[in-house]
């Protein structure tokens, strides 16, 4: 199947996004970018080098709910207003704009043993960044199995959870499209999320069992969210558990022989980070501790509502 990247420019720190282009028929968008006037010119000049235009989109697939990924699907909507808009259920919250994660987030911040007005702080940068989408509700809900059907071949549906709760990737015999489960220049971040009934999921154990499962396909290359295709994603993937295998050990360093808080580690690991970053960094954090506590080899104490982390004694459970 032919797949034809489109770069779009974002003001994230994490630079450009792709967006790739399906000729089909029908014409096919994977992933468009964040809602901003550079992101939606690329997107135009990107479309008409290959011979198209957005109005002649007939199907969109969001391969998961993340502003740079989605936030120009509104507009595409209302030039193509036929569209079909696939995404995977578990992401809807994210694409409608919803704001369930305030209150388990607030909690989250206490329990870590930071002061209210973080929250406060980490919530007005969420606000910022909304400017950047227009809320959606995709037209089709995709899942696991679930084959998008061209007139030349269909793509198979990966449901990859981990780096977000409803991410997908797309299979075509050993081509994959592999939205942020797997870059090249970076490990993607496992970002906390948490349940519709409040509870924190384990996103850095569900994001390694993600890329064992790329492992076991073993894609000949990968076309990623972000930089240029991947040409050996089997040792891509190997890198990356290989790193959150090593991070997972010093983190055990880290804790040492006492208790920590989460606010103490965030502080001992990334200690100059602006409030966006930080939100980042307590992710990286707790999922390695999501790891060491499934292995049986974490201490979790409240004390005075706030959370202190240690490492068992050997043979401890």
């Amino acid at each position: 199947m032919l797949i034809v990247p489109l770069v779009l420019p974002t003001p994230y720190p994490v630079g450009p996004v792709n967006a790739y282009l399906l000729p089909g028929p029908p014409v096919t968008l994977v992933d468009c970018g964040p809602k901003t006037d550079d992101a939606r010119a690329a997107l135009e000049s990107g479309l008409a080098r290959a011979g198209t235009t957005v109005r002649d989109i007939d199907r969109l697939i969001i391969t998961h709910g993340h502003i740079d990924h989605f936030g120009l699907a509104g507009t595409i909507a209302a030039a193509a207003p036929n569209i079909e808009i696939c995404a995977h259920g578990a992401d809807l919250p994210k694409l409608r704009g919803e704001r369930w994660f305030v209150g388990p987030l607030r909690t989250l911040i206490a329990e870590a043993g930071f002061a209210p007005d973080l929250a406060d702080m980490l919530l007005e940068a969420f606000r910022r960044y909304r400017k950047h989408l227009d809320p959606i509700t995709p037209t089709q809900m995709v899942d696991e199995g679930d084959r998008i059907e061209f007139r030349s071949g269909n793509l198979e549906v990966l449901h990859t959870p981990g780096h977000a709760q409803g991410h997908i990737c797309l299979r075509d015999g050993g081509t994959l499209i592999s939205g942020d489960l797997l870059l090249e220049e970076i490990s993607p971040n496992p970002i906390i999320e948490f349940d519709s009934a409040g509870h924190r999921l384990p996103t850095l154990p569900a994001y390694l069992t993600s890329l064992r499962r790329i492992e076991a396909l073993a894609p000949q290359i990968a076309y990623p969210g972000h930089g240029e295709p991947i040409v050996d994603p089997v040792a891509r993937v190997r890198e990356i558990m290989q790193h959150h295998e090593e991070r997972k050990e010093m983190l055990a360093g880290t804790l040492g022989g006492r208790a920590w808080t989460l606010r103490e580690l965030a502080a001992a690991w990334y200690p100059s980070v602006d409030e966006f970053n930080l939100f980042l960094a307590l992710s990286e954090v707790i999922g390695h501790l999501d790891l060491l506590e499934a292995e049986g080899r974490l201490s979790i104490e409240r004390r005075d509502g706030i959370l202190h982390y240690a490492i068992r004694p050997s043979g401890g459970r």
